[in-house]
């Protein structure tokens, strides 16, 4: 394992548990003491990131345009799997998202599209159903682009953007240019892949909302969630899988130590922005997005002052007698050398087995 991969680990196995600190509670009609540990916020945890989703989801919908959302795709051919492992892993995910987004800039800026400066956010995901390396990219894109005169630009038909194939296309081009460029891959499989057809999915989503709710569940989210272990065994681990064909759920078994394996393949890289933000949906193009809003006749972001305002802190209650509890105290997190994944192991046997 690299170093990313033990931080991730590590973080999830120190989850909500002493080593991450916490707060003290007292139940005076109990008469117990209680203790609420913190959440590591690792973003392969399957426990953390409910809030930040939450969170993530409400400021997508509230800056969407009242124009058509489109969801492209992009999935690699699965000769390039084998970059995104390893040494080349990092500057090859950064590649493919540099060439997936470029590739729609290209293909929306044709006069037969849209003809002129697009916006749209993306979000990377690495895993199949099975815990299997399947990297793609998903792009949302709202159907409107600002011309070089200053004017919007929509596409003649609210329900087509463009073909998947001319997307991909582009994207070949401009992947296999770089690869050949950072030489991680021979000339002999760059040939063969130049001589294949490359995916790319494109779906109208009307308003945006069911698109944006869909990648919101994979903001902070790991590749398989608690509900899905159905059973833990000595050597194995049984998951739930659904079958594409029929859509029911059928249990997998995976040898344990190939389920950690699986797992831990789709840590990103320490630094890796797995959404991110280009055109007039990019942060530093706001002036850009309340020019289209004027335009469009919407009304801005709501300011802060107009912001609902924030809820009162919850009470935490007994487990026991449902009453209110009073903190007692802050637990400070542990030293780095008290969460180590050897003293994770010691005092916790059952994990270490």
């Amino acid at each position: 394992m690299g170093v990313d991969e033990r931080r991730a680990l590590q973080s999830i196995l120190t989850c909500r548990t002493e080593a991450m600190g916490g707060h003290h509670y007292h139940c005076d009609p109990c008469g117990v003491d209680h203790f609420a540990w913190h959440s590591c916020n690792h973003r392969l945890c399957p426990s953390c990131g409910a809030n930040e989703t939450a969170e993530w989801v409400a400021s997508k919908l509230r800056e969407r345009l009242p124009v058509p959302h489109f969801m492209v795709t992009f999935t690699l051919p699965g000769q390039l799997r084998v970059l995104c492992r390893g040494e080349p892993r990092e500057r090859f995910l950064r590649l493919f998202f540099s060439g997936a987004s470029q590739a729609i800039k290209d293909v929306l800026k044709d006069p037969r599209h849209l003809g002129g400066e697009c916006g749209f956010f993306g979000m990377q995901q690495s895993w199949t159903q099975d815990l299997r390396v399947h990297p793609h990219i998903h792009f949302v894109v709202p159907a409107v682009a600002l011309g070089a005169d200053g004017r919007l630009r929509r596409p003649r038909n609210p329900k087509w953007l463009a073909r998947g194939d001319v997307f991909a296309a582009r994207l070949r081009t401009l992947l296999l240019q770089a690869i050949r460029k950072e030489h991680l891959l021979d000339e002999s499989v760059i040939q063969a892949l130049w001589r294949i057809g490359w995916n790319c999915d494109v779906e109208n989503f009307g308003s945006g909302e069911n698109a944006m709710k869909y990648l919101g569940g994979y903001v902070c989210k790991g590749p398989i969630s608690d509900s899905r272990i159905l059973e833990i065994g000595e050597d194995t681990v049984t998951i739930s899988v659904e079958n594409r064909d029929s859509g029911e759920r059928q249990p997998y078994r995976i040898d344990g130590a190939d389920f950690v394996q699986r797992y831990l393949q789709h840590v990103l890289p320490s630094g890796f922005h797995r959404i991110r933000y280009y055109g007039f949906m990019h942060g530093r193009a706001r002036k850009k997005l309340d020019a289209i809003r004027s335009r469009l006749q919407t009304l801005p972001l709501s300011d802060a002052k107009n912001e609902p305002a924030p809820d009162a802190p919850a009470v935490v209650r007994c487990p026991h007698c449902g009453k209110a509890m009073r903190m007692v105290a802050h637990r400070s997190r542990a030293p780095p050398h008290r969460r180590t994944l050897s003293h994770v192991w010691n005092r916790n046997p059952q994990v270490a087995a």
